[in-house]
């Protein structure tokens, strides 16, 4: 066992491992006094990875987060009827909800071990440098975790490493909480302490926080606030001087093979093997998520219990609203949707633990999600795609969208970068016939429009969506609409704040405004 497994079996096992019905009880204790161990530059970089693993925990990018955000928009629809998948689909959340409790628990473990990397450096530690590019690491991830709780709930508590041992604080309006993040990342673009890239060992460096991200997520924070001018020029300079280049095949999005695509500015990393191989992970106490996520998001699990039912995510399936936006000859829909009489590679469950190759070949009945499945699994319990938070193509659609009104003939330069991409053939290696975004334009259609359905095909199931047609004020135009039914429900456009964790905060937190 190597040392970094070693220290997150001493760390979570006392303090971070519970079960799914009592893990938001997290104790503040440890098997092991941070005095005596916590000395060493490694022990440094030791406890900035649990940073980083808990982004591939199942309530987050592995399952919860990701299929939260799809079920509110048109382009997927539950089979569900009963459980909180039926009631969130309908807009009607419930304050006690599992999943929503869970989004929030995992996002504030996140911030609270981000937040004791900031706290405890010792002073024994005197290599100046690496502890600046630790600290600006977890800061840097601090403000992610902190920007998504921002784009699900819009009343949330503050916690850095000032009041991180509070049994409890109060809750800040969400412009208040976007302020501290945009002055943490202006201050670690300008510290300048996080590196351009990483070129050490796959699982030492390679997966880590870059500059590149950081201005990434200002810049998106900017143009999701409504400040594009001033994302402007942070997108540009990821486009010219980041070194970034999307991937030749849409297939290749999400490919198993292509850890570390030159396209992701961040991505979150899995591994199948029990602890993983990758500095992001343990030995298993605090177990990898790297199985998990694609038994949860992959269609190509088949339930023991009814051989016709589709596991993984039969639950959710694309609507034909957004099948019918891809344009003939568009590539991605072949990559991201497998259609009626596609090959499906089922695994069954009784086999689980057994060799790869364990497989019952079907086609599929109904449309299902496939972004991402690249491939037949090469472990029966699942794949190791990254799930990628930040990817060049998503640069391109938000920095034309900052563009438009003020230099279109740019925009519409990004968006035809991110479209001839998508009618490459892979197979004929060129760029199949399809109509420019000017022409687009000249049909009719607006640029804004044209970009909206752009970010909606090249992104979909990567979790964006919601929050696109939230901030353009499309809800009520758009998601109310589906099968001809009403759905979104107006003050619903957050959600509640969990109500055990009112109740535990002894009153200190309150319900969002909407709910009470």
């Amino acid at each position: 066992m190597n040392n970094l497994k070693i220290y997150f079996l001493m760390i979570f096992a006392g303090t971070l491992i519970s079960s799914c019905d009592d893990f938001l009880d997290v104790k503040n204790t440890t098997l092991i006094d941070k005095d005596t161990y916590f000395q060493t530059d490694l022990d440094l970089m030791r406890m900035l990875s649990a940073s980083y693993s808990n982004m591939a925990d199942v309530r987050l990018y592995a399952n919860n987060y990701w299929r939260q955000r799809e079920l509110l928009t048109n382009d997927v629809f539950t089979i569900e009827t009963e459980d909180d998948l039926a009631g969130n689909y309908n807009f009607n959340f419930r304050e006690d909800s599992k999943e929503f409790r869970g989004i929030w628990s995992s996002l504030y473990k996140g911030i609270r071990r981000a937040n004791t990397v900031i706290k405890e450096v010792p002073t024994t530690i005197t290599n100046q440098a690496l502890v600046d590019r630790a600290k600006a690491e977890a800061k840097l991830l601090r403000a992610n975790y902190y920007f998504t709780l921002i784009m699900q709930w819009d009343y949330v508590p503050f916690r850095d490493e000032n009041n991180m041992d509070l049994f409890a604080v109060p809750q800040l309006e969400r412009q208040e909480i976007l302020a501290y993040l945009q002055a943490e990342l202006e201050e670690i673009i300008a510290e300048n302490a996080l590196p351009k890239s990483y070129n050490g060992k796959e699982n030492e460096e390679q997966g880590r926080v870059t500059i590149w991200f950081a201005k990434g997520l200002l810049a998106k924070s900017h143009l999701f606030f409504g400040e594009p001018q001033k994302a402007q020029p942070l997108f540009k300079d990821i486009i010219d001087n980041g070194g970034f280049q999307l991937m030749q095949n849409t297939e290749d999005i999400m490919n198993v093979n292509n850890r570390f695509s030159p396209e992701n500015l961040f991505e979150v990393l899995y591994d199948h093997k029990v602890g993983g191989a990758l500095f992001w992970f343990d030995d298993g106490l605090h177990s990898s998520e790297g199985t998990q996520r694609n038994v949860y998001l992959e269609s190509m699990v088949q339930d023991g219990n009814d051989p016709d039912k589709i596991g993984g995510y039969q639950n959710l399936r694309p609507t034909e609203d957004l099948i019918e936006t891809f344009e003939p000859n568009d590539f991605r829909l072949k990559a991201f949707i497998r259609q009626k009489g596609d090959t499906l590679y089922y695994r069954n469950p009784r086999i689980i633990g057994g060799e790869a190759g364990d497989y019952v070949v079907s086609t599929s009945e109904d449309p299902v999600i496939a972004k991402g499945l690249t491939s037949k699994a090469n472990n029966p319990n699942g794949n190791d795609e990254s799930f990628p938070i930040m990817r060049l193509a998503d640069i391109y659609l938000m920095y034309a969208e900052s563009l438009i009104g003020s230099n279109d003939a740019e925009a519409m330069q990004y968006i035809d970068m991110v479209r001839g991409r998508a009618f490459y053939s892979p197979i004929d290696q060129e760029v199949k016939p399809h109509q420019s975004t000017q022409q687009l334009v000249d049909g009719g259609k607006s640029l804004m429009q044209v970009l909206k359905d752009e970010r909606r095909k090249e992104l979909c199931f990567e979790g964006h969506r919601y929050n696109d047609l939230r901030r353009w004020g499309d809800l009520n135009t758009i998601v109310s609409k589906i099968d001809g039914e009403p759905r979104f429900i107006e003050g619903r456009a957050f959600y509640p704040v969990p109500q055990q964790e009112i109740d535990k905060s002894g009153g200190v937190l309150v319900q969002s405004p909407n709910y009470k």
